[in-house]
């Protein structure tokens, strides 16, 4: 027998206006924007009404502003995983930013089965959402272009390599110059970077800022300072596991790294790939004697909060995700709002920064 339940009432406009005592076009006016010049409420009885509608826990209904031709004030959040570590804080902020504009947000995460991506981007288009915000790693599956083209007000977190679309993305290169520059103020001699792949776009523009902060600083750029995990590692990234939402780092990748960057180079400071990377790289230092900072400096990329909670607390660069989150709404509202984004506005990039703690 199926259990029966109460649904919660939907508080509709007419409640509120009988509440209030004023008709229900007034409150609808104020609510949702509706009647134009011919509906005239005043500050006070609209501050009444907004707060009437606050203490009943109204909800406006979107459905049916679809069905008028209205927005609905809906963003559509695809995500690998809100479980995410690497990107957690970023759909936070999307999250609280899009609230903060006014809508909602439908969060699909991706990750959890291999068609997913495809699928969430259907509910989306049948769920009636405004735009898309895409906060997926660029090197998990999805057809992006289907997306943009059922979704052409969609903003993506990094470039999806499709000709003009809007993208927000961090300066990768400034984040290592910052820190290779940090640690060359800091006497550093011998600096490791540490990356997962050669052929990775987002690999070759921390190499390339790994360059520039060198050559700045009157130094050669010695190959041998560069460590990749890959191809010897094929699980060198921190693996994801859905059902537990852990994350782990196989520590022969890291243990490999030491073996050539601290045993075989004599590096005294290594930037990380992640904050994950450089958490497992002072623990495993440590195993073999071998101090931070003193010994070998640890920079991580990240700055996630498990930065504060090291040993000794992680030096690491700030992605900036706020900021990204507020340009990417700002963008997808523009976007929705009718406005022919130019090309040199279609593409933001986020400065990074280096947060100092005690590994380097």
């Amino acid at each position: 027998m199926a259990v029966e339940f109460d649904r919660p009432k939907r508080v509709r406009l007419v409640d509120i206006a009988e509440k209030v005592g004023v008709s229900r076009r007034a409150v609808s006016a104020v609510l949702l924007g509706t009647g134009g010049n011919r509906v005239s409420v005043g500050d006070q009885k609209a501050k009444e009404i907004q707060r009437v509608a606050e203490s009943m826990g109204y909800q406006p209904n979107f459905a049916a502003r679809q069905l008028v031709g209205k927005r609905s004030h809906t963003f559509g959040l695809i995500v690998a995983s809100a479980g995410d570590p690497l990107r957690s804080f970023l759909i936070q902020h999307l999250d609280e930013e899009s609230v903060a504009h006014g809508n909602r947000t439908l969060i699909g995460n991706t990750v959890v089965a291999p068609d997913r991506f495809e699928k969430t981007v259907q509910l989306f288009t049948n769920s009636g959402v405004d735009g898309v915000l895409c906060a997926v790693h660029n090197w998990l599956p999805g057809d992006r272009e289907a997306l943009l083209k059922q979704h052409p007000c969609t903003v993506f977190y990094e470039d999806p390599g499709i000709p003009n679309a809007c993208f927000v993305t961090v300066d990768r290169a400034d984040a290592v110059r910052q820190a290779t520059n940090y640690l060359i103020e800091k006497g550093r001699e011998r600096i490791g970077l540490a990356l997962t792949m050669k052929s990775s776009r987002r690999q070759k523009d921390r190499l390339r800022g790994f360059k520039e902060a060198l050559g700045d600083n009157g130094r050669t750029f010695d190959p041998q300072m560069v460590f990749y995990a890959s191809p010897k590692f094929k699980d060198a990234y921190a693996h994801h596991d859905v059902n537990s939402l852990k994350w782990s780092l196989p520590e022969a990748v890291i243990d490999s790294l030491i073996e050539q960057l601290v045993i075989g180079e004599s590096a005294d400071a290594i930037i990380a790939h992640d904050d994950y990377w450089a958490a497992t790289l002072i623990k495993c230092l440590r195993r073999k004697g071998i101090r931070v900072p003193d010994d070998v400096a640890v920079v991580g990329y990240l700055n996630h909060y498990l930065a504060d909670f090291t040993d000794p607390p992680l030096t690491t660069i700030d992605l900036a995700h706020m900021t990204a989150a507020k340009e990417m709404v700002s963008m997808l509202e523009r976007m929705i709002s009718g406005e022919e984004l130019p090309a040199d506005q279609r593409q933001v990039l986020i400065q990074p920064q280096l947060i100092v703690r005690e590994s380097a």
